[in-house]
């Protein structure tokens, strides 16, 4: 598979491995806005009949129907901003860092050198499971603590208070790519300058 990251390798920089997120594993995680927004969508609608039926005045029913119009983007909102990340979102190990793409409008690029990172494991999580996929998360150095944006729409990193988390969401085989990763890293280290 051709990336479209290519475009940012440095002379002599080689790929080692790329790919995309697993569809079905990426875009679960952001159903979960549905019960909820099935809640308020009949609650919006329950409070726009009943204005409705009582005649109330023009502002009150459009203040209404703005609950209802809340409630179909909260069933529908999340999965379509997931889906237009998951067509944008590509990962790339090269034989010097880390490059990750994703964003549902703009784009959020972001390069990991190897010597940034302290640190490499996967996550399982509960649609991993499902659809057997995990996450494969790089610690760099002076991460302490993070402030995820969500995990399967943050693709490109958790930020942390002094340093980044990238990770590689819902990947089918997690652990070859954290295993193809520590090799490059460890040949990386080796490499005279």
């Amino acid at each position: 598979m051709r990336s479209k990251l290519e475009q940012y390798l440095k002379p002599g920089e080689k790929i080692i491995w790329n790919g995309k997120p697993v569809r079905k594993a990426f875009i679960l995680p952001s159903l979960a806005s549905i019960p909820f927004g099935l809640i308020f969508l009949g609650f919006s609608l329950f409070i726009l009949w009943t204005t409705t039926l009582s005649e109330a005045p023009t502002f009150v029913y459009l203040f209404s129907l703005l609950f209802v119009l809340v409630a179909i983007a909260l069933i529908v909102g999340p999965s379509v901003l997931q889906l237009m990340r998951y067509n944008n979102t590509e990962y790339l190990i090269t034989d010097k860092r880390l490059i990750t793409q994703t964003g549902a409008i703009g784009l959020d690029t972001r390069f990991v050198d190897f010597e940034k990172i302290q640190e490499v494991f996967v996550q399982i999580g509960i649609a991993d499971r499902i659809f057997g996929t995990g996450t494969l998360v790089a610690m760099t150095a002076g991460f302490s603590g993070f402030f995820p944006t969500g995990k399967q729409g943050c693709v490109g990193g958790y930020a942390g208070m002094h340093g980044l988390r990238p990770s590689f969401s819902a990947l089918r085989d997690p652990y070859e790519v954290q295993k193809l990763l520590q090799e490059a890293m460890e040949k990386a280290k080796q490499a005279p300058e």
